[in-house]
């Protein structure tokens, strides 16, 4: 095994220990901690746009900025999300944060969700790179 094969496990068992931690994280851990929940806002939805050169396409990201307070204490957040996530918060400015009592910052936003579909593919792309690495 050289320099190169060794270069496509590490990236490879990364890309699959990142993708199973974050399920792990999203479904097991907040799930079972965020057992509280209380009403979120929008506070506003940026939109950015991206050009490396003239040449390329412009790549256009948006984030919501939203806040919730838990016994009288603001709490913050900015997150990326896609154009879909967009349109469904657009409708709303309320939503519910469900939130850790022990731990009011970590929480979650149902409306916001989890990119599953783009962690099964990192996680099958790690699959694959650990596959032919060994083969």
């Amino acid at each position: 095994m050289d320099a190169s094969d060794i270069l496509v496990v590490l990236i490879g068992l990364a890309l699959v220990l990142i993708g199973v931690f974050q399920i792990l994280r999203r479904y097991v851990f907040l799930k079972s901690h965020c057992k509280a929940r209380v009403a979120g806002k929008t506070l506003d939805v940026e939109r950015t746009e991206r050009q490396r050169d003239v040449d390329s396409y412009k790549r256009v990201s948006y984030y919501v900025n939203y806040h919730y307070f838990v016994d009288g204490v603001e709490y913050a957040r900015r997150r990326m999300i896609s154009k879909r996530q967009l349109k469904a918060i657009g409708k709303h400015d309320d939503f519910t944060v469900f939130y850790d009592p022990l731990k009011p910052k970590r929480h979650y936003v149902l409306e916001i969700r989890f990119r599953i579909l783009f962690t099964l593919l990192l996680i099958a792309l790690g699959a694959v790179l650990l596959y032919y690495s060994f083969i």
